[in-house]
């Protein structure tokens, strides 16, 4: 007879029975395993095939924020850490000199005036303005005031050998630098009607601030720098006793080698060496990197293409372009960051793009 699913033996042999019994049995439990094993089977592939469309709708969503694609290595390329594209270059070796800067004035320190010899009108101004003058030559004539009121009839009577007429030299050869008085001015003994300048003694006056005056007295030979670009060598004279009260500066007189005509009063600059180095090692001053105190100063010195790093290092000279670093410790062949540097952290990852 049959329970259930199992079917229960009533044989009368026992030997059988038992017999037909076990492989009854072991049937049954080989089915009700293949089931179970067809039910796992089952479960596994839904889970499967649940996780396959998961990882499918993330791809799906990734490559649309992308820009459509579903690329795996392209999203697994995005998030490799960005590079900072940066211009590579390697120290230099260059003669760098450092020039301190001072204010000077161009002036004529032998000059002397043309005076009125009577009280009179000028008859006659023979100078110009900024034109040169012999010694001895006739420069203006006087007439007197006595000469005005007798007339021309009374002066040209031969009887009477009073002319009137005042003639007044120049005692030394120049260039008049400053002109007062024109014909028919009325003129008192004693007045200056010119000026005039002796070329030969133009200098440069020179205010040096009081604490650089080693560097002056130490040198002597400067460089003036005319307002055209033009630069003339120099050579620092005599020390003026008086120092100027408001800017406290020592002033120099500095004549010129060779010579050379300037107007007076020209505002002029002049540079002297306050150090020298001739195998300066300099970096461009982008490659150079500080805190917001200045109190740290660093390059970026690149590893292996592909890695900055932070390189401590102590400036010196400074040119608008140039910057030495005293005892950098760099061969010529390191590569640093010359442009591109600002803002990177210690240990950045960077992408070379141009190589100077």
């Amino acid at each position: 007879m049959y329970y259930g699913r199992m079917r229960i033996c009533s044989s009368k042999k026992p030997r059988l029975k038992l017999r037909y019994c076990l492989s009854s049995m072991k049937s049954t439990i080989g089915i009700i395993n293949l089931k179970l094993a067809y039910m796992r089977f089952q479960l596994l592939l839904s889970h499967w095939f649940l996780l396959l469309g998961a990882e499918l709708c993330m791809l799906i969503g990734a490559g649309c924020r992308q820009g459509g694609t579903t690329d795996g290595s392209a999203s697994a390329y995005s998030q490799l850490p960005a590079r900072t594209q940066v211009i590579a270059g390697t120290p230099m070796i260059r003669p760098m000199q450092e020039h301190l800067l001072m204010n000077a004035v161009t002036t004529y320190i032998n000059q002397e005036n043309i005076r009125a010899t009577s009280t009179g009108f000028i008859e006659r101004s023979q100078v110009v303005l900024g034109k040169r003058v012999q010694h001895g030559q006739v420069v203006f004539q006087l007439k007197t005031k006595e000469a005005s009121v007798l007339g021309e009839e009374i002066l040209n009577d031969p009887d009477i050998k009073i002319t009137g007429i005042i003639p007044i030299h120049a005692k030394n050869s120049g260039i008049i630098t400053q002109l007062f008085f024109q014909e028919g001015d009325y003129v008192v003994d004693g007045d200056v009607l010119a000026t005039l300048a002796r070329p030969q003694s133009l200098n440069v006056k020179l205010y040096v601030p009081y604490e650089y005056n080693r560097y002056i007295r130490a040198q002597k030979q400067i460089s003036v720098h005319l307002p055209d670009g033009e630069t003339l060598r120099g050579r620092v004279g005599q020390l003026l006793p008086s120092e100027e009260v408001i800017s406290q500066t020592t002033p120099y007189l500095v004549s010129l080698r060779p010579f050379r005509f300037l107007p007076e009063n020209l505002n002029v600059t002049a540079s002297v060496v306050m150090r020298d180095n001739p195998q300066a090692v300099v970096v461009p001053t982008g490659a150079l990197q500080s805190n917001e105190e200045q109190s740290r100063f660093w390059i970026m010195k690149i590893v292996a293409d592909t890695l900055a790093i932070r390189y401590a290092v102590t400036p010196g000279i400074r040119t608008d372009s140039l910057v030495e670093l005293i005892n950098p410790g760099l061969a010529p062949t390191d590569r640093i960051i010359v442009k591109g540097a600002y803002g990177l952290p210690d240990t950045a990852a960077i992408s070379i793009v141009e190589k100077l």
